[in-house]
């Protein structure tokens, strides 16, 4: 491959860089949810606020043993995020829930009843001597965007240095 047809290559993939990174940007809108109190006896009353959901579509928001699957549903709650996709709804802890860790989830799914998307925050009932953080916050495609545009630089520059060295 001559070495014009590389440039062009490399000159065409830096040019797309920007045009994915403003579609990944998009993901900065994803759902996300904040809980007040993060852990509480049974019966205890779980203010839920979030942000970033389709305002055509309700959410679901839940207590589960399972926050990335939804398995284990104890408590559910149906609301309708307001026109900027703001969201708030109370949910309880039931009587008979167990000591333990459990997630705090809402999710919203299509008309269709598919997953569209979905957060979640960790919550303990009862006496936990490790309180569950529920793992990482969601991490913004953003950020996968700019490493991944630091890659491709980083080996365009490569291929370029080898292409000069060449000749």
């Amino acid at each position: 491959m001559s070495l014009k047809v590389r440039f062009l290559l490399t000159l065409a993939a830096l040019l797309l860089l920007p045009a994915y990174s403003a579609l990944a940007g998009e993901e900065l809108n994803a759902l996300s949810i904040n809980i007040s109190p993060t852990s509480g006896p049974q019966s205890t009353q779980i203010a839920v606020t979030g942000q970033g959901a389709n305002p055509a579509l309700p959410i679901q928001v839940m207590i589960v043993t399972n926050g990335d699957t939804g398995e284990g549903a104890l408590t559910v709650v149906q609301v309708d995020p307001d026109a900027s996709g703001n969201f708030a709804a109370t949910v309880a802890v039931p009587v008979g829930a167990t000591d333990g860790r459990y997630a705090v989830r809402a999710e919203q799914r299509s008309a269709q009843g598919g997953l569209l998307q979905f957060a979640w925050v960790g919550f303990s009932v009862g006496l936990i001597l490790n309180p569950a953080t529920g793992g990482l916050r969601e991490t913004s495609l953003t950020l996968t965007a700019i490493l991944a545009a630091l890659l491709v630089s980083l080996m365009a520059f490569q291929g370029m240095r080898l292409a000069l060295r060449r000749q």
